[in-house]
């Protein structure tokens, strides 16, 4: 007796031969740059302006804590550019055998932002009731920069003693916790307080973060090098500086 279903699953068969190369074509061929979320909404317009100017096709962009998107690239997420907000992490890839041509690209100042519209002193943080969200400090440079400060300053073990100090996964999280009501204050970049284009904020007297990058090995395509290339240059310092950042010349 004849089975009636084997035509169809011959077809299913000829379908998925015929598509899944394509499929996979694609996405082996897709440039993805991996960034610091407190780089997010810069690099997302150093691409654009990128493409714009003609010097290649705009890369993905994806954004996380600099230390989960480094164990990412370790685990072989297909990434071809790592743009982390700390050395550390750049440099601990780099010493795995997974990240080359390292460079600097910019400085970022971190800021104490708050929603409302009076300005907000480092000496608010110091309130009573103040919750304070701050980036995972294991994972995220603006965390930890952030949790260093608060204990320079005899703060960080009282706020976490009476829970007022709320860990995010990333400084675009711990800013969406104080936008929403979850805290009253974010400790974040200050690309993320230009973003808000909203309340208010206030530099922490600690240097500025250096950020860093470089590419990933068997990853990295010529156009993700012609892009690595350009938003080192002159050209996009004008970017940096709209975000914020301090751009690194001549590297």
């Amino acid at each position: 007796m004849k089975c009636k279903a084997y035509p169809c699953v011959i077809v299913i068969i000829a379908l998925v031969a015929i598509f899944l190369p394509k499929i996979s074509v694609f996405a082996a061929s897709e440039d993805v740059v991996a960034v610091a979320a407190s780089m997010h909404e810069c690099a997302l317009e150093l691409a654009a302006a990128f493409e714009e100017a003609g010097f290649g096709e705009a890369p993905k962009v994806v954004s996380g804590a600099s230390g989960k998107l480094a164990a990412q690239i370790t685990s072989g997420a297909p990434f071809c550019l790592f743009l982390s907000a700390s050395p550390e992490w750049t440099e601990k890839l780099k010493k795995d055998g997974l990240l080359y041509d390292i460079a600097p690209m910019a400085k970022a100042p971190a800021v104490a932002w708050w929603p409302k519209d009076e300005a907000i002193s480092l000496e608010a943080l110091r309130g009573e009731k103040i919750r304070i969200a701050i980036a995972d400090p294991a994972a995220a440079p603006f965390g930890k920069a952030a949790g260093e400060y608060l204990a320079s300053i005899g703060l960080y073990d009282t706020l976490m003693k009476e829970g007022r100090l709320i860990i995010m996964g990333s400084v675009e999280q711990a800013m969406l916790a104080a936008t929403s009501g979850g805290a009253n204050v974010a400790i974040v970049s200050l690309s993320l307080a230009i973003k808000a284009s909203k309340g208010s904020h206030v530099k922490l007297p600690i240097a500025p973060l250096e950020n860093s990058g470089g590419l990933v090995k068997s990853r990295a395509t010529e156009n993700i090098t012609e892009f690595w290339r350009y938003i080192r240059s002159d050209a996009a310092a004008p970017i940096w500086e709209k975000w914020g950042f301090e751009p690194v010349r001549g590297n």
